[in-house]
Parts: structure tokens; sequence; C-alpha cells
């Protein structure tokens, strides 16, 4: 899955680039014919916004969550992503 990442109005430490990585791996481990990962993290009044776009064959899935804490929105939009991206895979499977 070919990834890329973005901070807006921030500077985003190499370990926080890392970390969002590592949490986008748990979508793949999901859900493995995932061809593209957009995260896009914004920094506005001190709130911490986590976009996510999801190329997946004949879908495109796109997630928004924010909250104080960094790591939280993170967190948030990729569980947010694998609910989504689970309940797509379960529809494929039924039918």
């Amino acid at each position: 899955m070919n990834i890329e990442f973005t901070a807006r109005h921030f500077r985003a430490p190499e370990n926080l680039k890392d970390y969002a990585l590592n949490e986008i791996e748990r979508i793949s481990r999901v859900y493995n014919r995932a061809t593209q990962c957009q995260i896009i993290l914004f920094r506005e009044n001190d709130m911490y916004t986590t976009e996510l776009n999801l190329s997946i064959p004949s879908r495109k899935l796109n997630v928004k969550e924010t909250s104080d804490n960094v790591t939280k929105s993170i967190d948030r939009a990729v569980d947010k992503m694998v609910a989504r991206v689970n309940k797509i895979k379960n529809k494929f499977h039924l039918h």
C-alpha cells in the first residue's frame, strides 16, 4: 500500500510520523487489498484533526476525527476506518 503523510499548520516530528504509519498497518491487517492511504494532520486552535483517505478497489473511503491530543486523534480515525473497512469486507463476503 502506498502511504502519503502530510502535516498542515505544524511541523510533525519523525516519531509522530512513525506512529501514524504503524497505526495504518492495522488497516492493512484487516484488508490487504488497499492500494493507497493519505494521512493528513491539521492543527487549528490547539485542536488536532486527522483525516484518512483510503483507496480500495472500486471505493474511496474518507474519515475525519478531531481531538486535543494528536495521537488520540490518529487512534480514533484509524478505529473508524477499520470499522468501515470491516463493514465493506463483510458485504463483499456475503454476496
